[in-house]
């Protein structure tokens, strides 16, 4: 379990921006409410909700979407979803339905890549897409 914990700080010595919010919120420096975590990945509660449930899946590291859509952060995405499917199974939402939704090119408000988990609801979380 040492290793884990040692390899988890390595990955978290990579990269960190201080004026990006969700870097602060990964290191403490700002309030949230955590979710779960896993070894790249912080799974928190939105703080502007648009469905009943409304997580964030925020990388530990500051990847920006640029690096992440494009595949230099490769093997990237097997691992949030791997963080993405345990808050899925955490909250039911599996059995109950949800969406991702990934914002970009104009869309997004953070560089900091990150993935919004919406579900609890009986029509479309978030609205129509």
């Amino acid at each position: 379990m040492k290793l884990k914990t040692e390899k988890a700080a390595r990955y978290l010595m990579r990269k960190f921006d201080k004026n990006c919010l969700f870097c602060r919120i990964v290191k403490g420096e700002e309030p949230s409410k955590k979710v779960l975590e896993t070894e790249k990945f912080l799974v928190i509660y939105n703080k502007y909700p648009i469905a009943p449930v409304h997580l964030l899946v925020l990388d530990r590291v500051h990847n920006e979407k640029k690096d992440t859509i494009s595949g230099a952060a490769s093997p990237y995405w097997d691992e949030m979803f791997k963080a993405v499917y345990k808050a899925i199974k955490e909250f039911g939402l599996d059995r109950t339905g949800y969406k991702l939704v990934n914002n970009g090119a104009g869309y997004n408000h953070f560089e900091h890549e990150h993935l919004h988990i919406l579900g609890g609801t009986r029509g479309e979380p978030g609205g129509k897409t």
